[in-house]
Parts: structure tokens; sequence; C-alpha cells
């Protein structure tokens, strides 16, 4: 029976692959939308079946027992899919697994959607948690990076030139770095989004967007060194305006929701195969800071119990 149960696995992943390589086929004749998250997906499902280890199902489990069905359903649904900013190597990582960029970077390629470090395969990992609050549902995603190196204002280079970016004398430097996207979902099933950035948190990237929710996309996008995040728009100016019978012309702006594959090239990580993990089934003393007077871990944060403050402490 083992013999017949190993001929029916191996015959099952041949069908898979079929099925990939038939999908493939049609996908090169459509237009280029968003095509990596089918192929992560398709990738993914194979990899499960020949390992047996698809830790999105034991992940989705303890989201079930955290949440119920109802919310972990939503959870999943609304989980963000990543874009990162050119220059960044380190993704999402659980720190009870990894707290260093040897186990936490992959790749930094335009055309990569990762999953796994390449040292040793630690997966992608997204901690959650829900609020209900007046009709309203949150949803909170935070991201552990085992650290931050601020590149603003170009600083960076020169300590970079110094071989000191990532030391800790560098001012902009600090290890444990917690970084968040939410999402708040009406009665009526409107989604929106924010994500956390620079003292406060942005849905585009301009300063009009700043401390401001707007339409869910799908999509968050992580600055280089800092790891502060953003919706990914594309800015679109239209004409507009009239005054005393002369034609006065002035730009209207309109924050477009930006596709990957189209309007941005750059590594990934999609939705489908996050590892994603409630942080009300951890406990939070079994988290310790690795500098004195540390970030603010998420459970510790006012937004975590307040989830309309604009507070990232």
């Amino acid at each position: 029976m083992d013999t017949e149960r190993g001929q029916a696995s191996v015959e099952w992943v041949a069908l898979v692959l079929c099925v990939a390589l038939a999908l493939g086929g049609v996908v090169a004749f459509v237009p280029l939308v968003d095509g990596r998250s089918l192929g992560a997906a398709l990738a993914h499902a194979i990899v499960c079946a020949v390992r047996g280890d698809c830790e999105r199902a034991e992940g989705d489990k303890a989201l079930l027992a955290a949440y119920g069905t109802h919310d972990a359903a939503l959870v999943r649904r609304y989980a963000p899919n990543i874009a990162y900013e050119p220059g960044t190597y380190t993704l999402p990582v659980d720190w009870r697994r990894c707290r260093s960029h040897v186990c936490a970077d992959a790749p930094d390629s335009s055309n990569l959607d990762a999953h796994f470090s390449t040292r040793n395969g630690t997966p992608a990992t997204v901690f959650t948690h829900v609020v209900h609050r007046d009709g309203e549902t949150f949803i909170q995603y935070w991201f552990y990076y085992p650290d931050s190196t601020t590149t603003w204002g170009g600083a960076a280079a020169i300590w970079s030139a110094l071989d000191l970016l990532d030391h800790p004398s560098y001012p902009g430097y600090h290890a444990d770095d917690w970084e968040g996207y939410q999402v708040r979902i009406d009665a009526s099933g409107r989604a929106l989004s924010r994500a956390t950035s620079h003292y406060g948190y942005q849905w585009c990237k301009e300063p009009r967007c700043e401390n401001r929710w707007g339409p869910w996309t799908g999509w968050t996008r992580v600055s280089r060194g800092s790891h502060a995040g953003h919706i990914p728009t594309v800015e679109e100016r239209r004409l507009s305006g009239i005054l005393h019978g002369a034609h006065r012309v002035s730009p209207r702006v309109r924050d477009r929701p930006a596709v990957q594959g189209v309007d941005v090239h750059e590594r990934t990580t999609t939705a489908d195969s996050l590892r994603l993990v409630p942080l009300e089934s951890i406990d939070p003393r079994s988290y310790h800071s690795l500098q004195r007077d540390g970030p603010t871990p998420p459970w510790a944060k006012d937004v975590y119990r307040d989830p309309i403050s604009n507070s990232t402490g």
C-alpha cells in the first residue's frame, strides 16, 4: 500500500506540472498584468506536493484557532503583496527563528518573487492582529526585520563607503525593526489601507497622504534601509479650473494604484505564500529586544489597542 500511495503522489505531482505548463502557455498569450501571483501559487503548490511541509497550511490552522472561520478568512484575504524598493535584501521574518541578515536576506532582483531567504530557507513571515471597533474590522499585519538602516538624506552613502552602514555606531541604525500594514473594513465591506512610516502612517508616498487611509489595493511597498512603508501608486495629473471667463488651468492630482509588473518592476513577496502568525497566540514575554531601549514591539504600541491611532509608538 505504501508503494501505491507513493506512486499516486508522484502521478499527482506530474499532473500538477502538466497543468502548470498548460497554464504557462495560456499566460504567454495574455497581456502581462500581474502574472507573478499565479506563478508563485503554482510553484508553491508543486513544492508542497513534493515536500509535504506547506507552512501556509499550518499557519492558516493557527489563524482559525485564533480568530475563527470568518476572521481567519479575512486575514488571509487581505494579506498584503509586498514590493521592495531596489537595494532591499531583507525579508520580513519570524523573530523566534531569525534575527540576522544571514537568515533573512534574499537577492535583490526585479523579476524575483521571494518567499524564502537564500541561506537557509527561512520563510517570509507576517504577524497579524485583529480588532473589532464600532462596526469596523481592523486587520494589522506586522513585519519584523533584524535591523533598520535609515538612508534618508544621503548620509548612508558616506557610512557605506566606510563599510559601517550596518554598524551600531551609524546614527540611522538600530537592531530590531517593526513595521506594519493595516486594513480597515467597514460594515459595507469597503476596505481601506495604510502603512507605517517615519513617526506616522502613509497611504501613497507623498506628504498629502500622511496619516491618511486610502483605498485598499492589495499591495504595500517597503523602502530601502528603513523599511518604512507606503501603498505603491502612480500619480496622475489632470487639468481643471475656470476663473472669470478666462481659462485658468491647474493640475488636479489623482493617485492610481500601481500594478506590479506593469508600472513597477521590483522584487516582490506575493501574499499567496506568506506565512501568517497571529500575535494573539504568542506570549509577549517571549520577545526580548536585541538592544537597550529598542523599538516598541506591536503589542506595546498605542495602535494595537486603538486601531485608528496615528501613533507608531
